[in-house]
């Protein structure tokens, strides 16, 4: 009798821990849905969990890297890309967020098709922010396939067959033994205990054994049958501007149907986090063997159809990711979607550019035909200026959105050469960091047509003769009819060089009460002032050093002969 009892009391607690949990994780997404449709177009900054940002890059790592239009590792650390991603990615799915970070690393050429294309991007952004029935039916699904946190859902669909193959003959017998041993219990108690330990050992031990070689891919075949699950209601309406991605959900889920036979086996729940109310089942799993008796099913058909996993993951990450844009568009105070010309050479035309990081931003005018030589004192706004242009040129070229009023602008392949730092590891100085890194654009120059480059303070780890002589070749070589380049330079002297190639802008500064500030203002022309010395005095330098420095550097002006102190 008190076996009985005990069973019983176990089973009621166990039930009502199941419906309370049901209750809070309701609850939990209503709430979580609701706070995703009001932060639709809002600002922001996305806080990433311990490594969940590392594993957004892992469907760009598997594909090749020197496929044309690729955002190289220098330019994507000198546009402080890390920092700027997590302002635009709203992605509510894991695929979502790993296809967004390979769609802002690779800008999209003319010839683009498909989903792909820039109007193809153009076109859904647009459909999302117009029409927020059918984009919130989407970010519910896509909220509800979740994230899977420790792995990369494009990295266990790539290595699935790597994956070994086993039979369920095993994981049989420790199903029904583990009947038998509960079974027994109410036949002899003793007896039935007795058989229940032992079983969960036998079944505990080596269930986790199998587990640990499989977890990913449990986790990821946990993913995709959300995915499917989720899918469903997407396909139940009618939605035109989106049919072609439904007929290929619709496919890749007809595919995959074997997939979706007794998913309870594998899962419950609607989220890949873990809950309270997954506990109960997750007992029976470890103990029945479960969901590896589902995942070894489960794996044959994954094997027979990785083209229809291929298109689910694309179609679900394309969709999630350009929600993502078209709330990143609407967060913005204004923004634009580039005209591109191909028939004008290398053009960059922006009206009221601004950079989206900057909470009180100046914006700037600029129509470039050819190279574009900014000139002004230290923390003007030069380096800001040219990343402002950069990003600019990277948004418009990936989710076909600028901060800007207006935009007209080529194809271009992107690379810069702005915050580079010694290599200790490689035993290089900055110097030779600086000239590998001047040289892969000039490399990509030569090679190809319509490159935007930026580039900061070129040869700066060199003495002033030869840095101007070479900075002048250098930049010379960067501008012409198949590229276009932006400089921000300290050395005036290559205003006057390079006067006839490049245009020249400057910000500039104003001193009073001896305090120095800035507009930041992009204006036409060459910096005339000189502020490093001034600069000295005004932190308070000893004003003997300031005013012998400053007539040095009148009579370096005067004669071009540096005198001796």
């Amino acid at each position: 009798m008190d076996s009985y009892l005990i069973l019983t009391i176990i089973v009621t607690l166990l039930i009502l821990l199941f419906i309370k949990a049901r209750l809070d994780a309701a609850k939990a997404e209503r709430e979580a849905v609701r706070d995703l449709i009001e932060g639709f177009g809002k600002k922001g900054v996305r806080h990433y969990e311990e490594g969940e940002y590392a594993l957004l890059s892992r469907y760009y790592a598997i594909k090749d890297r020197s496929r044309p239009g690729v955002i190289d590792d220098i330019t994507w650390s000198d546009l402080n890309m890390d920092s700027v991603l997590p302002v635009i990615d709203r992605t509510m799915s894991q695929t979502g967020g790993e296809y967004l970070y390979d769609l802002m690393r690779s800008v999209v050429s003319a010839k683009e098709q498909g989903e792909r294309s820039l109007p193809e991007r153009s076109r859904v952004i647009r459909f999302f922010l117009e029409n927020e029935r059918e984009r919130v039916l989407c970010q519910k699904a896509f909220y509800a396939m979740g994230k899977t946190q420790d792995y990369s859902v494009s990295d266990c669909i790539r290595f699935l067959d790597d994956v070994r193959e086993e039979g369920n003959g095993w994981h049989f017998f420790c199903l029904l033994f583990g009947i038998l041993s509960i079974s027994m219990i109410f036949v002899s108690p003793p007896v039935g205990f007795v058989l229940m330990l032992l079983s969960t050992a036998v079944n505990v031990v080596t269930y986790f054994k199998r587990k640990s070689e499989i977890t990913p891919y449990i986790v990821c075949f946990m993913f995709i049958l959300r995915a499917m699950r989720e899918s469903q209601p997407l396909l139940k309406e009618e939605i035109p501007d989106l049919k072609a991605y439904q007929d290929r959900l619709k496919d890749a889920l007809n595919k995959l149907k074997p997939l979706n036979r007794n998913t309870f086996l594998l899962m419950s729940g609607r989220r890949l986090t873990g809950s309270i109310l997954e506990l109960p089942m997750d007992y029976l799993r470890v103990y029945f063997h479960l969901d590896l008796i589902k995942f070894n099913r489960m794996l044959k058909t994954a094997k027979a159809n990785r083209p229809a996993l291929d298109d689910l993951y694309c179609v679900i990450g394309f969709l999630d990711s350009m929600i993502s844009a078209a709330s990143f568009r609407k967060s913005l105070d204004y923004a634009t979607e580039p005209v591109f010309v191909e028939e004008e050479g290398t053009v960059f035309e922006v009206e009221e550019l601004f950079h989206p990081l900057l909470k009180e931003p100046v914006p700037a005018n600029i129509s470039a035909h050819g190279g574009v030589l900014v000139t002004g004192s230290n923390a003007s706004g030069k380096s800001t200026f040219l990343k402002s242009v950069a990003l600019a040129a990277l948004l418009g070229q990936t989710i076909c959105t600028v901060p800007g009023k207006s935009c007209r602008m080529s194809h271009f392949l992107i690379y810069s050469s702005m915050s580079l730092r010694d290599d200790i590891l490689a035993g290089e100085s900055y110097y030779m960091v600086e000239i590998r890194s001047m040289k892969r654009i000039m490399d990509a120059v030569r090679n190809s047509s319509n490159i935007l480059c930026f580039v900061d303070e070129v040869l700066r780890g060199t003495n002033t003769v030869e840095r101007i002589a070479a900075s002048a070749h250098i930049l010379k070589s960067l501008s012409g009819s198949r590229s276009l380049c932006f400089a921000a330079t300290h050395d005036i002297e290559l205003t006057y060089m390079l006067e006839d190639i490049y245009e020249n802008y400057h910000f500039s500064e104003e001193y009073r009460n001896n305090q120095i500030s800035f507009d930041y203002q992009l204006l036409p022309g060459r910096a005339e002032s000189r502020d490093a010395i001034r600069l000295l005095d005004m932190i308070g330098y000893d004003s003997t050093l300031t005013e012998a420095a400053f007539a040095t550097s009148e009579e370096f002006l005067e004669t071009g002969v540096w005198p001796k102190l």
